[in-house]
This record gives structure tokens, C-alpha cells and sequence, in this order.
């Protein structure tokens, strides 16, 4: 696994659109999978500008969901895959048939991974406490998409989108570590100091589900793209 270093968010957020841009070019209906939180919403913003602009080309683009709260009725604003929807897949004009999501089941969104041939570029944000998606601590490496209990940790991130820790679902649906590191490519993407310290320890620290993160250390095709606030104690791991 290798660290790439960014000075600033922007930078961080132009680099890894740029990644985006490079696997559209060389394969333009790549499967892709996309994060959901604050981290990303620099990356959609000039990934939108640069489909206006005619420099990426989502046309044939498809769209696996990384993650979803547990309990949601079908276009609940609240929800994950609504979400992204607005931010990132209308405006970039991805096909709505193209979009996969767990509205068939846990099994469902498996087999469609498979059917469209793999997974091609994951990008992916790095939790307070070292979870993929919401692979929590705990999560087998080699997990596959299912159901998931969320710690308290993950309901108060998520807190804020809800008015309360009180509304935030107690479960929550993902693709697995398993699924994840199956991928061609994996992107995490990490800014700000206030992942400074779960970073370090993804990148110098034991090897364990207690942190899902450090799964991403068994993969030479895995790469961390983090700006130097997020980097600073981030002792040069495959630089």
C-alpha cells in the first residue's frame, strides 16, 4: 500500500477526481463504488464540474452503493443512496439503471457485482474508528455484504444528519471487507486532523479487525490518498 500526500484538501480532492477521470477513460462503463460524509463532498463538486465541462463522461458509468442505513423505506432523504444521488450520480447524469443498491437484499447486491464483471475503483473514507462502509471493528477481513450492528461511534458521526443520536438507525447494511478488497483498484481518501490518529495507526499499527482499516495493508492495489493534516503522523508507509 502506498501514501499519497497532499497539501491541502483541494489538492487531495483534485487527485483523486483526476484517478476517477483516468478509469472512466479507459474504461468507460467501470463499476465504481463512492463514500458518503464530508470527506467526499470536494471530490463530487469537481467531479461535477468536470462532467459539465465534458472532461468526464459518466454515460455509461455504473454505481455500486457502498453502504445504507437498515430500515429505510425506498427514496427516504435520509438515506444513503438518496444522498449520493443528489451530490454526486444525478448531477454527474449516471443512468438510474445503472446504479445498484440494496434494494434486492444483501444477496442481490453481490450478485450484481458479479454479473457486471467486478469491481473496477473504490474509493472509500477512512471512520473515527477505523471503519470501511460500515464495516465496524470486528468485521472478519474477509466479510462479505451483509447486515451490521453500528457502535456508538458510527451513530454519533451520523448524528449530525439526523438532528439526534437518538434517530440514527441501530443498523445498517455494507459490503464487505471481503467484497471490497476484490476490487482492482482501492482509493482511501483522509483529511484533517482529526484523522491524524486513526490514520497513523491504519498505517503503523497492528494489523487487526479491531481496526478494519488495516486490511488495506494486505494490498498492493490499495493506495491512501490524505493531505497533510490527516497525514502528519503517518510515517512514510510505501512512499
Amino acid at each position: 500500500m502506498k501514501i499519497n500526500r497532499f497539501p491541502d484538501y483541494d489538492t487531495l480532492c483534485a487527485g483523486v477526481a483526476a484517478e476517477v477521470v483516468e478509469q472512466l477513460r479507459r474504461k468507460p462503463n467501470s463499476l465504481l463504488v463512492f463514500p458518503t460524509g464530508n470527506t467526499p463532498l470536494g471530490l463530487f463538486k469537481k467531479l461535477v464540474a468536470l462532467s459539465q465541462s465534458g472532461v468526464a463522461n459518466f454515460a455509461q458509468a455504473r454505481i455500486v452503493i457502498l453502504d445504507e442505513y437498515a430500515g429505510l423505506p425506498a427514496n427516504d432523504p435520509r438515506s444513503l443512496t438518496d444522498w449520493l444521488k443528489r451530490e454526486l450520480l444525478t448531477p454527474v447524469a449516471v443512468q438510474p439503471e445503472n446504479i445498484f443498491g440494496f434494494e434486492n437484499g444483501i444477496t442481490g447486491i453481490e450478485d450484481q457485482i458479479k454479473s457486471q464483471g467486478g469491481l473496477d475503483l473504490v474509493i472509500l473514507g477512512l471512520g473515527p474508528n477505523g471503519h470501511l462502509g460500515f464495516n465496524e471493528p470486528g468485521s472478519p477481513f474477509d466479510s462479505r455484504t451483509r447486515s451490521i450492528d453500528l457502535t456508538p461511534e458510527s451513530i454519533k458521526s451520523n448524528a449530525a444528519y439526523w438532528g439526534s443520536e437518538d434517530l440514527v438507525p441501530r443498523q445498517g447494511m455494507t459490503l464487505g471487507l471481503g467484497t471490497l478488497c476484490e476490487a482492482i483498484k482501492i482509493i482511501l481518501m483522509v483529511s484533517g486532523a482529526s484523522k491524524q490518529n486513526v490514520l497513523s495507526q491504519t498505517l503503523n499499527g497492528k494489523i487487526s479487525p479491531a481496526l478494519p482499516a488495516t486490511v488495506l495493508r494486505h494490498l498492493q492495489h490499495a493506495h491512501v490518498f490524505a493531505d497533510v493534516r490527516a497525514s502528519h503522523y503517518a510515517k512514510g508507509l510505501g512512499e
